[in-house]
């Protein structure tokens, strides 16, 4: 009877520990989920916000003549771009994160 007592114990702690392992790998790919959809989220808001200042930055641009506008638009591009890619790399490396979260 005693054998057979540890033998089920045993069992059942077996059983135990690979349903909390399940229960683990659910949960982390739940949390990968959201972060990808988080990471998602935030790229499209920084786009539309360097969109924005751009829009504004060549408004004002527009305000200017000749060589100072020229240089204006060029910096206020130059800006854009190094704001969209900072975006794209952060974005790049949250959905990394969120895949090595899965795993």
């Amino acid at each position: 009877m005693s054998k057979l007592l540890i033998s089920l114990t045993g069992a059942l702690f077996a059983v135990s520990m690979n349903m909390t392992a399940l229960a683990q790998t659910d949960a982390a790919k739940a949390d990968s989920k959201a972060m990808k959809e988080q990471a998602e989220g935030d790229y499209k808001a920084a786009k539309a916000k360097n969109k924005g200042d751009y829009e504004a930055a060549k408004a004002e641009c527009d305000k200017l003549s000749g060589a100072q506008k020229n240089t204006c638009q060029k910096d206020a591009k130059t800006k854009n771009d190094k704001a969209d890619a900072d975006a794209k790399a952060a974005h790049t490396k949250a959905e990394a994160d969120a895949k090595a979260m899965k795993k």
